[in-house]
């Protein structure tokens, strides 16, 4: 009876110090964002990917622009926002293909980030790009719950997220007017000093100078997308599940060699 014991001990150890080293929970996302405007219309600055736990906050509607926002809003950077974040996981997808070698996302291109995720810690996904030439416009999900990408398995909930052009926001920090717009002119931008809100389309940006030539002859509509993003959950290893069966099988050929 204790060689039995014994055979099936010298597996669940084995299981044990790999589980140590690759812990269950653990999963890869890969997650790509595209730009779906056309060929004469918006830009989208580096996207921010935060996976957090349901509690980040980055804005609310109606509410001044925290100055983590306002920086997003206007100018595309996303340090400030990652620092709210703090110990989440984050990442910045860039497309250095962008026009002039800007790390922008051009109409019709993707960019692609892999962030390693707790299911059980961190199962919520809020983003963050800004939509150039603008003076303050901006896409983002205000409610933290908006995007459970993983449900209490771990698996996958959702693997697709689409914005349309009734889902981008204002910073209400500068007037959109053009003027200052980020990467259109140099013209000095006016200050709104008003509060974050919906816009019901992009309709504003019409006309106005684009850095990489010429001007935005459209824009999207309310059902229009501005972005989607997809949402993919990287595999294990594929020797990983077949290393697990053999330890798992230590404990059965050793019970086998005692009974014989």
């Amino acid at each position: 009876m204790h060689s039995i014991n014994r055979g099936f001990a010298v597996g669940a150890l084995a299981l044990v110090a790999l589980g140590t080293a690759l812990p269950a929970a653990a999963r890869t996302l890969e997650i790509t964002v595209t730009n779906e405007a056309a060929a004469d219309g918006l830009f989208l600055t580096p996207t921010l990917f935060i996976m957090h736990n349901g509690t980040f906050d980055a804005f609310d509607e109606g509410q001044p622009a925290l100055q983590a926002l306002e920086d997003l809003a206007e100018e595309g950077t996303v340090g400030g926002l990652q620092g709210l974040a703090g110990a989440f996981p984050s990442a910045v997808a860039a497309n250095a293909a962008g026009f002039g070698g800007a790390p922008v996302l051009d109409p019709g291109e993707s960019s692609t980030v892999f962030i390693d995720v707790d299911p059980d810690e961190t199962p919520f996904l809020s983003f963050f790009s800004m939509v150039i030439p603008s003076n303050d416009i901006f896409i983002g999900n205000a409610i933290a719950t908006q995007y459970r990408v993983l449900d209490d398995n771990g698996s996958l909930a959702i693997s697709e997220i689409n914005v349309f052009g009734d889902q981008a926001w204002d910073a209400g920090t500068e007037v959109n007017n053009g003027e200052g717009a980020a990467f259109s002119n140099m013209l000095p931008a006016t200050d709104e000093n008003g509060v974050v809100t919906g816009v019901s389309d992009l309709s504003i940006l019409n006309g106005l100078s684009r850095a990489s030539g010429g001007t935005v002859g459209s824009t999207p509509g309310a059902g229009d997308l501005i972005a989607s993003i997809q949402i993919a959950a990287v595999p294990l290893p594929a020797a990983l599940p077949l290393l697990l069966a053999g330890l798992g099988g230590l404990g059965l050929a050793s019970r086998r060699r005692r009974r014989g």
